[in-house]
């Protein structure tokens, strides 16, 4: 949920101000749309009011289908945000338990096996005495109880651990449903969010190589502008299919927003990601793809990349998308269709 602490009065004049702007362009009064433009007019967004100011030059574009991306991309990112780090830390939280519980019973398993030991030494001393003999035999049947305790503890921790994976598995299959993006069936933005935000907490104590392939089509507003939305959509799945068949188990893809894609990939060189970015590139140039009911061929297909990599402890995700996005820009800039990581950008 948006969090929003204005008082009455400011909430009435922002409302006024966004009810005359929806009945004079009829933009449908959706929530997602209502909550935009809301925090367009309070101003606390900067990366939102820069895209908004450029929309109100028209505001009859705004369309159902923008509303939702700028929800996605300015607004609803803290709340996953918190909602990732609570997930991550309580996941966190029973893995450490159930390490300690584990390490416990290791402890308790060999010092039941020590005192057995120490039972049987006594038993065989050469001392006839009927205290040690008593002794020995209080040992040995504490070390018997001890050793039943840790296997019933074991047991208990392993079916707890069990039940804990099984709990985390069905939640990661409830939430894969909301976190695929509808369209083109891969991650969405919030998958994006969720992804990053456990690899590089994860990284903190687990480190390993960690790269972002951030991807635009080129010129993707001709075809829609040429071809109609629909074809623009088909565009879209298409590149989407084509990341996917070539998808190794150690990467993630995601819609990043619009025409814009994320790949994510763990244990990976940036010259690894910069290969497995133009192996993508060359895929989608090659492409030639036809209007469905006259068979008449559509524009080239092209795609720029730009790639960055993670830097441990010293780097943070906001630097580490922006490096991508920064890479991004320059392949735009250097002519399109083309790769570019952050060490050729330097």
């Amino acid at each position: 949920m948006i969090k929003i602490q204005d008082t009455p009065q400011q909430a009435r004049e922002i409302y006024s101000k966004i009810d005359a702007i929806f009945s004079n362009h009829n933009i449908t009064p959706l929530p997602v749309n209502y909550l935009v433009w809301y925090h367009y007019f309070k101003g606390d967004h900067h990366a939102l009011n820069t895209e908004m100011t450029s929309i109100l030059k028209n505001p009859g574009q705004f369309t159902d289908r923008l509303g939702l991306r700028l929800y996605e991309q300015f607004l609803e990112q803290e709340e996953m945000e918190a909602e990732n780090k609570y997930d991550f830390a309580v996941r966190q939280f029973v893995d450490d338990i159930i390490q300690k519980l584990g390490d416990w019973t290791d402890n308790l398993e060999h010092h039941s096996e020590q005192m057995g030991a120490c039972a049987i030494k006594l038993k065989n001393s050469e001392s006839n005495s009927k205290d040690l003999e008593d002794i020995a035999n209080y040992i040995a049947q504490t070390a018997i109880t001890m050793q039943n305790s840790t296997n019933k503890i074991r047991e208990e921790v392993q079916s707890n651990s069990d039940e804990v994976n099984t709990l985390r598995q069905q939640l990661n299959e409830a939430k894969a449903e909301a976190l695929k993006d509808e369209l083109t069936q891969i991650g969405n933005r919030k998958a994006f969010n969720s992804c990053l935000m456990d690899l590089t907490i994860e990284h903190k104590s687990k480190p390993h190589s960690l790269c972002l392939i951030m991807t635009d089509i080129d010129h993707f507003k001709n075809f829609n502008d040429t071809y109609g939305h629909p074809v623009g959509d088909s565009v879209l799945r298409y590149f989407s299919s084509i990341m996917r068949k070539s998808s190794p188990e150690n990467e993630v893809l995601c819609r990043y927003g619009g025409e814009e894609f994320a790949i994510i990939i763990k244990d990976c060189s940036i010259e690894e990601a910069a290969k497995r970015a133009e192996h993508i590139r060359a895929q989608i140039e090659a492409a030639r793809l036809t209007l469905k009911n006259t068979d008449e061929p559509i524009s080239t297909i092209t795609a720029s990349f730009g790639i960055s990599h993670f830097k441990g402890s010293q780097d943070n995700l906001e630097d580490f998308i922006e490096r991508a996005d920064q890479s991004l820009y320059k392949a735009k800039q250097s002519g399109r269709n083309q790769v570019i990581h952050e060490l050729m950008s330097a």
